[in-house]
């Protein structure tokens, strides 16, 4: 399975956050960028991260978020993010600032390596 085939919906490990799975959020329509994210433990929030294919890294940002529950209007607002859209989005969607890269280091999607 070639990483770069992600789906909405996967679970993705990667070998430098720990066990604890990001999902994919959403997806550019060019396929070269993946939103993620993940529940924070003890909380009610979330950790967000994206993929860049272009340049074969993951960009952190440190953005915790309320996040979206599933079946909400979460696919919605990334559309709408990578259109330029995103006027009305809710601020996890807004001020998201990916300036810290790292190199994409997949340990497994949806717990298979």
């Amino acid at each position: 399975m070639s990483f770069r085939s992600l789906a909405l919906g996967d679970k993705v490990t990667f070998d430098d956050t720990g066990p604890t799975p990001f999902n994919v959020r959403a997806i550019s329509p060019d396929q070269r960028m993946v939103i993620l994210s993940r529940p924070v433990d003890g909380s009610n929030t979330v950790e967000y991260t994206m993929i860049d294919w272009d340049r074969d890294a993951r960009g952190l940002d440190g953005t915790h978020g309320k996040g979206h529950v599933v079946g909400s209007g979460v696919h919605r607002n990334l559309w709408r993010f990578f259109r330029g859209l995103a006027t009305d989005a809710p601020a996890t969607q807004t001020v998201m600032d990916f300036t810290r890269w790292v190199a994409v280091s997949i340990a497994a999607v949806n717990g298979r390596p």
